[in-house]
């Protein structure tokens, strides 16, 4: 395998970090915003909590056919395309004077960053030696994990200076300060040629109805529909085996390279690495869910607690790359990574603990370093073995895979709302066993990362200085 031929400067790779924050924030940033919006377009919570959603959905549709379009610019091209596309999506929800369209500029917003992560990414580790690659993907990930301590904070101020719309043109004025950053910084980067294979439209459109039916399910259980979630989840389940039995009968054609899986770091990334991203996205909606509900805490103090989250992923950064990249045996590092994350979690089951807001926030930030090491060591082995003509293949894969984990993240609260009922099933209980029921799910989840680590083979080890 032949090293790239030059390395991505340290102004290139924050360049992209910068599109990962733009991204991570616009997601994120609309939350504090939701009831000012649903009085400005004359719609609901739950209508407008939807609309916001779209932008994930899109996500998940998207990212796969994100290995199909714009491949005649080169990644750095179709980078910059995104950012374009992000920005018109930007300013058509700024724009929004009805739920619809607001609907469509976060769909928009959404096919921008589809296009935006993986080009990105592959671009960037392609002219990254194998031995630099945890310290790459550190500096890729950090400014993306401050982005939701900094998302209260920016739209509490955008909305006392202007309204949610000025949010809106806030992203929009970042992606054009972003565009003109990948014009000048990221062109001279060589792009990998990759072999591509036609395009596999059957998959596609079967991807399309799994990833929409899973967001129906997230849609009727937040509403309690429980029969509709059924449906959706039965036609989730139909459209899930159709594609698995289209993608292993796919000759020439293909949506995904299935190739990759042949690695088993890959593979471990995908399969390990899915239940304990469902694990870390589901907790916190757990959390706040479960302060607000039995402590009556406040939106503030509920927003210390994913700060302190975030602030333990971002400090334990730098410690997590100088651990991977000195670890010579990688089973016993993921098996450390996984149980740490694991016991964090557990730590949340002492309900004193957990009543005292300083004991509290130091948990958060404790489960936040854990889950750093963790997320950095599935992110970063995962590219290890993969050659240069293949990463954006990698990232592409990769990057549908967690979106869809993102939505499965996101609906395992809502699905435990919808089914479980505390004072159906348990008169007189709080709703903290609705709490300890979805944190012993989510332990389970990220205990099972601690099982497959253990059939990792034993032999596998990091990439040798020269590689």
């Amino acid at each position: 395998m032949n090293a790239p031929t030059r390395t991505a400067s340290s102004a290139q790779i924050l360049t992209v970090a910068a599109a990962f924050f733009l991204e991570v924030l616009d997601a994120t940033v609309m939350i504090v915003a939701i009831v000012p919006m649903a009085n400005a377009i004359n719609a609901s919570i739950s209508e407008v909590t939807l609309s916001l959603a779209t932008y994930v959905l899109a996500l998940a549709v998207f990212t796969p056919l994100s290995g199909y379009v714009f491949n005649q610019r080169g990644l750095a091209g179709k980078f910059q395309s995104g950012v374009l596309i992000f920005f018109v999506g930007s300013w058509v929800c700024a724009l929004s004077p009805d739920l619809y369209t607001l609907c469509f500029g976060r769909f928009i917003q959404g096919f921008g960053s589809a296009l935006i992560v993986p080009a990105g990414r592959a671009l960037i580790l392609a002219n990254t030696p194998k031995p630099l690659l945890p310290r790459t993907m550190a500096w890729l990930i950090a400014p993306a994990l401050t982005a939701p301590m900094a998302a209260p904070y920016i739209a509490t101020l955008m909305l006392s200076a202007g309204g949610w719309r000025l949010i809106f043109v806030f992203v929009a004025l970042l992606a054009v300060a972003l565009f003109i950053a990948c014009r000048l910084l990221l062109r001279s980067l060589p792009s990998p040629v990759a072999k591509r294979t036609p395009l596999n439209r059957r998959a596609y459109a079967l991807w399309t109805l799994f990833c929409v039916a899973l967001f129906m399910v997230f849609v009727f259980s937040s509403t309690h529909q429980g029969y509709y979630a059924a449906m959706a989840a039965g036609w989730m389940l139909i459209g899930g085996a159709l594609l698995t039995l289209t993608l292993r009968s796919a000759r020439h054609t293909a949506l995904f390279d299935l190739q990759l899986l042949n690695n088993p770091l890959f593979k471990l990334n995908l399969v390990s690495g899915s239940l304990f991203r469902i694990s870390i996205y589901a907790f916190p909606t757990l959390l706040i869910i479960g302060l607000m509900e039995n402590a009556d805490a406040p939106a503030v103090f509920t927003g210390h607690c994913l700060f302190f989250i975030f602030a333990g992923n971002v400090l334990a950064k730098p410690i997590a790359v100088k651990l991977l990249t000195g670890c010579r045996h990688l089973k016993f590092f993921f098996i450390c990574a996984s149980l740490a994350t694991t016991l964090s979690l557990g730590l949340f089951y002492n309900t004193p603990l957990i009543q005292e807001p300083i004991t509290l926030w130091g948990l958060c930030f404790v489960h936040g370093c854990a889950r750093s090491v963790q997320f950095l060591a599935y992110s970063t082995t995962s590219l290890w073995g993969i050659e240069h003509t293949r990463l954006h293949n990698a990232t592409v894969l990769m990057s549908s895979v967690m979106q869809l984990n993102a939505l499965i993240g996101q609906s395992v609260p809502a699905l435990l709302a919808a089914f479980y009922n505390p004072a159906r099933w348990l008169p007189g209980e709080s709703d903290l066993v609705f709490f300890h029921m979805g944190l012993a799910t989510v332990i389970v989840l990220s205990g099972i990362t601690v099982l497959t680590a253990a059939c990792l083979p034993s032999a596998i080890s990091p990439p040798s200085r020269t590689q």
